[in-house]
């Protein structure tokens, strides 16, 4: 069940977050090529609507409150956290209504965290344990490229 909502939420990013219209060039949108790496705009930072930066900003404070748990490392701890990103992720492709490059450094950003989020929920509690660092990490990263 958990595979098919992490599937549907990168559907729905991908599809559904902007209404962007493709050019006739295939991995260009809007006259822009597509980005595949994270990356500032010309040395600064990309503009964010206000709904995905309020939450962003949730997402980064539920993972505060997680980590700040005595019991942040056990599997229920970060099972629970999973859940929770799970829904917050759902909220960020929900609100999303960016569009042109901002909106495709957006995606470069987001989908790693998809797989992490996914992997919040492994058997092996080092993989779900390295899944919620490297998504810390990340989420930390958000004020580095966007504003």
């Amino acid at each position: 069940m958990r595979p098919i909502l992490i599937f549907v939420a990168a559907a729905m990013l991908l599809f559904s977050c902007s209404h962007e219209h493709k050019t006739g060039e295939a991995g260009h949108h809007d006259g822009h090529a597509a980005h595949t790496e994270l990356a500032l705009n010309n040395g600064e930072r990309w503009q964010a609507d206000e709904a995905t930066n309020d939450n962003i900003a949730q997402l980064q404070q539920l993972m505060e409150e997680h980590l700040s748990q005595p019991d942040a490392d056990e599997p229920e701890a970060v099972y629970e956290l999973g859940r929770n990103m799970q829904l917050g992720f759902q909220e960020v492709f929900d609100e999303c209504r960016m569009k042109g490059p901002e909106h495709d450094m957006l995606h470069v950003y987001l989908m790693p965290m998809l797989e992490d989020v996914k992997a919040l929920e492994s058997s092996r509690v080092e993989d779900a344990l390295a899944a919620r660092d490297r998504l810390a990490e990340q989420l930390e990263a958000y004020q580095i490229y966007f504003k």
